[in-house]
C-alpha cells in the first residue's frame, strides 16, 4: 500500500515544493532498488518508508516516519535476498520452496533477538528498538532515528586519533551498557566504528544488532563481517561468545587512540600487530596491554568478559618511583658502589643508637646507686632497665576500629560514598540514580521472592566506603520463574504477544483457520488460560492467530482405480502474514 504525503522519501523532513530537496538533495525520481519497498510504502496502518538507507544479507534498513507519534523512524526489514525474493512492484516476499524452514528459523530468530532487544530501551547507548511486528510474510523492527554520525565518518572528519582521556570520557558508559547487553543474553558480532554512533549530545549509542548467521562465514545468510574488527572465531565454526565483541571493542578502541585500524585478523599471525603504544607514544602502557590482551587471536588466551575488560582498563597502575636527579647520568657500577656505601653508613647508624642507648642505661644506673643505696636501687635501676628496652622496640597495641560515621549521609569524600543497601529496590530506578558514580554488573536471574526488576545480593556489602566509578555486582530479579498464561479473549496479536514479553514467556505464532476470534486476534494457545508456564527452562508456548474463512463444501466421493470409493475434500491452501506453514 502507497501512502502519499508531502514528506521527503530521503529525510523525512516537509517538501512542499517540486523537485530534489533542498536539504538533503533526494528527488522521487531518483531510481529504486527493484528487491527493496519502494518508497512511501505504508506498513502497519502507521509507518511510512523512505528511501534505502543500507542493506546487508539480513535485510534492509530504511529511513521512515512515524505517523501516529509524529518522528522519524529508522525501519528495519528481514529480507535475506538468498532464501527469499520480491517481485519488481509488489510488497509481500516470496520464500525459495527450498529453503522455507530455514527461512522460518532465521525469521524466529530476528523477532525473538529485537523483542528482547526492546525490553532494553531503558539503556541510553543502544538504538532503542520502538516496535517489532510481522506484515508481507516477513517481519519489521522500528528503531528510533539518531541525530548523528557514525563513529566512523566522526574520526574521518577530526584528527584521526583520540586522547586517552577523551576515549575514557566517552567510552565509559558504553562498556557498561555492553556489559549489560552480554548479561541479557544478547551477542552484538559487529562492533565496529561503523556500528557505533556519536549523537549530536557526544554520547555514543550502538546499532546493527543482527541474527548470529549474517555475522558469521560459512552460513546460508550472506555474511557481513567488518575487517579488522571481527574476531578470527567469526571466520571459522568456532564458538562465538562475550570474548567475541571484547575482540571488537578493543580493536575500536585501538583505531580510536593510534589512528589505524587493526590488521584483519584472519591475515594475523602471532606478532605483526603493532601494540598501540608502538603507534602512539602518548598510550599509557597499561592501557596498550590491556587492548592488545583483548586482540588475542586465541579465545582462550583473551579477555573473556567486559567486566574483566573495564576492570584492568581502568585500575591505576602502580606509579614508578622518580629517579633522582643525580642518579640519572650514573653507570651501573657507580649506582652499586653508592648502594654498598649507603648500607655501610646505615649498619653505622644503627651501631651508634644502640651505643647511645647503652650509655643512658648506665648513667642512669649510677645515678640510682649514688641515692638509694644498693638495697633500694635495685628495683629502680631493673625499672630503668626495662622502660629503656620497652621504648627501644614498638609497642604492639591491637588496633581500634575507625570511629562510625552516620549511615544517613553517603558521602564521606569528594570521590567517595557509602554504598546503600540495595536489596528490593529498582534496577533502573539506581542505575539512572547513580549514574556516573557506580558501574552495576547485573546478573539477571529468576526469583520467587523478589519482583521482576528488584535487586538483591550485591557483591560489595552496604555502608562500604568506595570510591566514585566502583563496579558492583548485582543480582536483579527476572520475576517468578513460573508464571500463569494470561487471557486472550478478545486481544489482537500484537497486544496478547505483548502481554507475554512483559511476562518474560517465550512464544512462537502461528496462523490457523479458524472462525473461534476475529481476523488478527489469537484463536487459541498450546497451554490453556491459567496454567502455569515455566519461564526458566524456557518452556515455549504456541500462539495461534485467527485467519477467518468461508466453510468448504461438503466431502464429495471418487470412484478410486481399484473400484473403491475415495473421500475428496478441497481446501484452500492459505499462508498467514509473517508465518510460513
Amino acid at each position: 500500500m502507497i501512502k502519499e504525503t508531502s514528506l521527503c522519501m530521503g529525510c523525512m523532513n516537509d517538501k512542499t515544493y517540486d523537485g530534489p530537496c533542498k536539504l538533503c538533495g533526494y528527488s522521487d525520481d531518483a531510481p529504486c532498488i527493484p528487491t527493496y519497498m519502494a518508497p512511501k510504502t505504508f506498513l502497519a496502518e502507521r509507518y511510512i518508508v523512505g528511501k534505502v538507507i543500507s542493506y546487508n544479507g539480513e535485510g534492509a534498513i530504511y529511513i521512515g516516519y512515524d505517523t501516529a507519534a509524529g518522528i522519524k523512524v529508522t525501519i528495519k526489514e528481514f529480507m535475506p535476498d538468498t532464501l527469499c525474493m520480491r517481485k519488481k512492484g509488489e510488497t509481500e516476499i516470496t520464500v525459495e520452496p527450498s529453503s522455507a524452514a530455514l527461512y522460518k528459523t532465521y525469521l524466529s530468530e530476528f523477532i525473538d533477538l529485537n523483542r528482547t532487544l526492546m525490553k532494553l530501551r531503558g539503556m541510553s547507548h543502544v538504538q532503542t528498538v520502538l516496535d517489532v511486528f510481522c506484515e508481507n510474510n516477513t517481519a519489521y523492527v522500528v528503531f528510533e532515528y539518531i541525530n548523528g554520525i557514525s563513529l566512523k565518518t566522526y574520526l574521518a572528519n577530526s584528527t584521526g586519533d583520540m586522547a586517552w582521556e577523551q576515549v575514557k570520557e566517552l567510552f565509559s558508559p558504553f562498556f557498561t551498557t555492553l556489559s549489560l547487553i552480554h548479561s541479557a543474553g544478547i551477542l552484538h558480532r559487529g562492533i565496529s566504528p561503523s556500528t557505533i554512533f556519536v549523537t549530536d549530545k557526544m554520547e555514543l549509542k550502538l546499532t546493527g544488532f543482527a541474527i548470529s548467521a549474517a555475522r558469521t562465514t560459512g552460513t546460508e545468510v550472506a555474511c557481513e563481517v567488518f575487517a579488522g574488527f571481527a574476531a578470527p572465531e567469526q571466520y571459522t565454526n568456532e564458538i562465538n561468545g562475550t570474548w567475541t565483541d571484547v575482540y571488537g571493542i578493543a580493536a575500536v578502541l585501538y583505531r580510536c587512540l593510534t589512528g589505524c585500524t587493526p590488521t584483519e585478523a584472519i591475515a594475523r599471525s602471532g606478532g605483526n600487530l603493532l601494540e598501540p603504544m608502538m603507534v602512539n607514544r602518548n598510550i599509557p602502557e597499561n592501557i596498550s596491554n590491556v587492548i592488545m590482551d583483548g586482540l588475542q587471536l586465541s579465545p582462550e588466551d583473551r579477555i573473556r568478559t567486559m567486566t574483566e575488560f573495564v576492570d584492568r582498563l581502568f585500575s591505576q597502575p602502580k606509579p614508578a618511583e622518580p629517579v633522582p636527579a643525580d642518579k640519572q647520568h650514573l653507570t651501573r657500577r657507580e649506582i652499586k658502589q653508592r648502594k654498598e656505601r649507603a648500607k655501610t653508613i646505615a649498619v653505622l647508624a644503627i651501631a651508634g643508637m644502640v651505643l647511645v642507648a647503652f650509655v643512658v642505661v648506665f648513667v642512669l644506673t649510677l645515678n640510682g646507686a649514688f641515692q638509694g643505696g644498693n638495697s633500694s636501687s635495685q628495683p629502680e635501676t631493673s625499672e630503668a632497665v626495662t622502660t629503656e628496652e620497652t621504648s627501644s622496640t614498638p609497642e604492639e597495641t591491637e588496633p581500634t576500629d575507625p570511629p562510625a560515621t552516620s549511615s544517613t549521609d553517603p558521602v564521606v569524600t569528594g570521590d567517595t560514598l557509602r554504598l546503600p543497601d540495595f536489596d528490593g529496590r529498582s534496577y533502573d530506578y539506581e542505575v539512572e540514580r547513580y549514574k556516573n558514580k557506580i558501574t552495576f554488573v547485573p546478573t539477571y536471574v529468576y526469583s520467587d521472592e523478589y519482583a521482576n526488576g528488584q535487586m538483591f545480593g550485591q557483591s560489595i556489602p552496604a555502608e562500604t566506603d568506595v570510591t566514585t566509578g566502583v563496579t558492583v555486582e548485582i543480582t536483579v530479579s527476572k520475576g517468578p520463574s513460573k508464571v500463569a498464561l494470561p487471557s486472550y479473549t478478545g486481544m489482537s496479536s500484537e497486544k496478547y504477544t505483548a502481554e507475554l514479553s512483559k511476562l518474560n514467556i517465550k512464544y512462537s505464532v502461528e496462523t490457523e483457520r479458524s472462525n473461534d476470534a476475529e481476523t488478527g486476534n489469537v484463536a487459541r494457545c498450546s497451554v490453556e488460560i491459567g496454567d502455569l508456564v515455566d519461564v526458566e527452562n524456557n518452556q515455549e508456548i504456541i500462539v495461534y492467530i485467527a485467519e477467518n474463512y468461508t466453510p468448504t463444501a461438503e466431502p464429495t466421493e471418487e470412484i478410486s482405480d481399484d473400484g473403491s470409493y475415495e473421500e475428496i475434500i478441497t481446501e484452500e491452501i492459505v499462508t498467514g502474514e509473517g508465518i510460513i506453514e
